[in-house]
């Protein structure tokens, strides 16, 4: 707790990289393309109908239900 918080989030963010090791090194290209497509498929999956989108107001009303249930 003697580090600052810029210390303290950059070590933990050393430990969290040392502890999650990229499984791969690769090129900026291939992880922007591969983002790339996963963006295109969650937006196919979207105008199909295959999945339902929620509101920040829906998903913010469950967890406080599921806030106020567990505080009971």
């Amino acid at each position: 707790m003697e580090l600052s918080c810029d210390e303290r989030s950059k070590l933990s963010e050393e430990l969290w990289w040392s502890l999650h090791p990229p499984a791969e090194n690769l090129p900026q290209e291939e992880i922007d393309a591969a983002w790339g497509a996963e963006i295109e498929r969650r937006i196919e999956e979207i105008d199909s109908g295959a999945v339902k989108t929620v509101s920040i107001e829906e998903t913010m009303a469950e967890l406080d239900a599921q806030i106020a249930a567990k505080r009971l």
